[in-house]
């Protein structure tokens, strides 16, 4: 990543509701809580979910550090959604968070 032109991505940051259905489960949908600038590296692996392929790609999102950024949130590019399923301080600063996410594609 290099210098502030990296950030160029807009991402909608979301974190996970969850409302009991009355059947004694629940049901989760996600709610936007902040809009970020971010860096986007992406990888690709081939992956099997619930027994079908899938090509499942890897992204390391780097973004300013929200500190309210966590693990099962998911950031959102258009379209697109990224889980979140990890996050780090590389620097140990307080002022960028590294993300690795998933995103699924069919």
């Amino acid at each position: 990543m290099s210098g502030i032109g990296a950030f160029r991505h807009r991402l909608v940051h979301e974190t996970p509701v969850e409302t009991a259905d009355g059947m004694g489960g629940v049901t989760r949908r996600f709610v936007a809580i902040d809009r970020l600038w971010g860096a986007l590296e992406t990888t690709a692996a081939p992956a099997e979910v619930a027994d079908r392929p899938v090509a499942l790609a890897q992204h390391l999102v780097t973004v300013r550090a929200p500190a309210s950024l966590e693990p099962g949130d998911q950031l959102r590019l258009g379209t697109r959604r990224l889980t979140v399923e990890s996050v780090i301080d590389p620097d140990g600063r307080g002022r960028l968070l590294q993300c690795r996410c998933r995103e699924e594609q069919p």
